[in-house]
This record gives C-alpha cells, structure tokens and sequence, in this order.
C-alpha cells in the first residue's frame, strides 16, 4: 500500500518557504557579522597604523627644527670664521708701522727732536676711520676697504734753526715712503731755556 501524504499542499508550500527565510536569515546574519567584524578590524588596524604615521611626522617635524638650528648656528660660525680670515688676511698685508717709526727716526739727525707724532688712517672721502660714524662705511671686505684707504701721519718738534727744518722735510720727501710731505707751520718757540724753531709736518701716503 503506497503512503498517502494527506498535508495540504499549500502548507507544504508554507512550510518550505519559512525553511528557506531562515536559512536565508542565517546566512544573512552571518554575511552581516562577517562584515561588521570585517569592519572593525580594519577601523583598528588603520587607526594603529594612522598614530604611528603621525609620531613618524612629529618625530621627523621636531628632527627638521633641530637640523635648522643646527644649520643657523653653523652658518653664523662660519660668517664668523671668513670674517676672521678677511681680518688676519688684510692685517697680514698692511705695513709694519714699527720699521716707519725707525726709518722715521733715521731722519731726525742731531738737529730735530719730536715731540708729538699722530698717525690717521682716511677713507676715500678724507673721513678718518676712528671718527664717530666710521660704522656708516660701506660693507666690504677689510682687505679691500684698506686698500682704498689712505694714511696721514703728522710730526710735531723742534729743530735748531729754520734751515735744520727745511733740511728735516727735504729728507722726508727724498725717503720715497711718502706721497706727499707739507711743512703746515713753524715759529720760533722757548725751548729748553733757550729757542728752537717749533714745526709741524703732514705727511701723506
């Protein structure tokens, strides 16, 4: 005798229907867990990832601020240095006044005594380096600022006579250091208990 299935069709048809909802159900409960963990893993892994790209920037930020201070600090030290090199080159090259002062004294002879003697060095415009102001001068190197420059040396004394005076500046002229020798004044004056002839000489060079 065959089985005689005596279920109405129509809940059958039910019955197959909810067993398909909860398998569809379950699968989409799954597929949505499997995101939202997805999801999230991805939110922690990224956002580990994101602090560690921002210390490597701060890191690398504080590491730029402290290359540049490094790199001011050097530059100033260098400034420094090629103005030290500038000055010891353009001192090396200047005149020793020490050998001036002895040639100098070579000329004097029995017959002049000086008493006062003042050297100056002028800028092109006849301005002396020592004034007040001298920090107004061009900004060149000292070597070639020097070269530009021009020297005064001016002697005060007494000579026996206006003759030993005369004599005194005529061996200046003919020592070829100067460019330029001018008697700028002498009168008689009491010298020593007695008179000599006071004069005072520029020259230039």
């Amino acid at each position: 005798m065959s089985d005689v299935n005596l279920i109405p069709i129509a809940r059958l048809t039910e019955r197959r229907l909810k067993g398909r909802l909860y398998l569809w159900a379950a699968a989409c409960g799954v597929y949505a867990f499997l995101v939202v963990a997805g999801s999230l893993t991805f939110q922690v892994a990224y956002g580990g990832q994101n602090r560690r790209e921002t210390q490597q920037l701060e890191a690398a930020d504080q590491q730029i601020q402290v290359e540049t201070q490094n790199l001011v600090s050097l530059r100033r030290r260098l400034a420094e240095a090629i103005t030290a090199l500038e000055t010891t080159q353009a001192i090396q090259g200047q005149p020793d006044w020490s050998k001036l002062l002895v040639g100098l004294s070579a000329q004097l002879g029995d017959e002049i005594v000086l008493s006062r003697y003042q050297f100056a060095t002028l800028t092109a415009d006849q301005k002396a380096v020592t004034m007040e102001g001298s920090g107004s001068l061009p900004a060149v190197p000292l070597g070639a600022f020097l070269t530009e420059c021009r020297h005064t040396l001016t002697l005060n004394g007494f000579g026996q006579s206006q003759e030993a005076v005369s004599r005194f500046v005529l061996r200046l002229e003919g020592s070829g250091v100067f460019d330029l020798v001018r008697l700028v004044n002498s009168s008689r004056q009491s010298f020593l208990g007695g008179e000599a002839v006071g004069f005072s000489v520029e020259c230039h060079f």
